[in-house]
């Protein structure tokens, strides 16, 4: 049997004693990482940036667009935030889809892309700066985070391959450590990202990149910085959350000590909404 997580994520069940089924209650991949990257890359070798049906998207990767198989590469491209698929008819990349594709920067992407699952950045959480355990036991803190126990196995194969192809897994198979990467920017032409920058680091104007100098981070935070959109577009919930859970990631990889590692929960106040 199958069913979908909350995610969309396509999964077989296994019936238990009287007939009940266990579902899992956090999102996670039924297909790895390179899965969804090689539909990132069909859609950006045939459109671009552009929209695609599903229609159009399964035969580019040899694929029936009914077909079960191709159908939990779709859920897995979205849970690595690869692609926007809330329409069937209007598959388009993700900014992270964008990252995979281009050869400059897809170590960031893949990278990132691991951790916009919510199972693997919770396991990515609970073992910073130790050691993870070997398989049996690994497969129980997967239950204990949400994966039913008739998965935990197969969740386990998919992450270990994620993690692999995503260089988590560079520092020794029995850590998850964040790769580094250094995101390459667009320069700006007219210094006019400083007028986003400036305002978070006090420094910025029409100075072109004095006001970042001043500020004597590591160029991950400042990339980080560079991102925040200015007040006039918004900003929604959502993407403020990913950006301070990713600037607080980063903080940790730059500052904690493998001894001594910072835990930090961010997530969205629902009652607030």
């Amino acid at each position: 049997m199958s069913d979908e997580n909350e995610e969309g994520t396509a999964i077989k069940l296994k019936a238990e004693e009287g007939g009940k089924r266990q579902r899992s209650s956090i999102a996670f991949p039924y297909m790895d990482l390179n899965e969804a990257v090689a539909l990132a890359k069909a859609i950006h070798n045939n459109v671009g940036t552009h929209t695609c049906s599903i229609e159009q998207l399964a035969p580019w990767v040899k694929q029936s667009p009914t077909s079960s198989g191709f159908r939990s590469r779709l859920a897995a491209a979205r849970l690595f935030g690869l692609i926007n698929a809330d329409r069937s008819d209007a598959l388009q990349l993700a900014e992270l889809g964008r990252l995979v594709v281009d050869a400059k920067r897809e170590r960031e992407g893949r990278a990132k892309a691991f951790l916009s699952v919510p199972l693997y950045a919770a396991l990515h959480d609970k073992f910073k700066g130790s050691v993870v355990p070997p398989t049996a036991a690994l497969e129980k803190e997967l239950a204990a985070l949400g994966v039913a126990s008739t998965l935990t196995d197969t969740a386990r194969r998919v992450m270990e391959r994620s993690a692999e192809q995503a260089g988590f897994y560079e520092a020794g198979r029995d850590r998850l450590v964040l790769p580094g990467f250094v995101p390459t920017e667009a320069p700006a032409a007219d210094g006019s990202n400083d007028s986003n920058g400036g305002g978070v680091g006090g420094s910025g104007g029409g100075g072109g990149g004095g006001g970042e100098d001043d500020l004597q981070l590591d160029p991950l935070l400042l990339a980080l910085l560079k991102k925040i959109p200015d007040p006039e577009k918004g900003w929604p919930a959502a993407q403020r959350v990913r950006w301070f859970k990713t600037f607080a990631m980063n903080v940790s990889q730059i500052y904690d000590g493998d001894d001594e590692p910072v835990e930090m929960k961010i997530e969205q106040d629902k009652a607030a909404n």
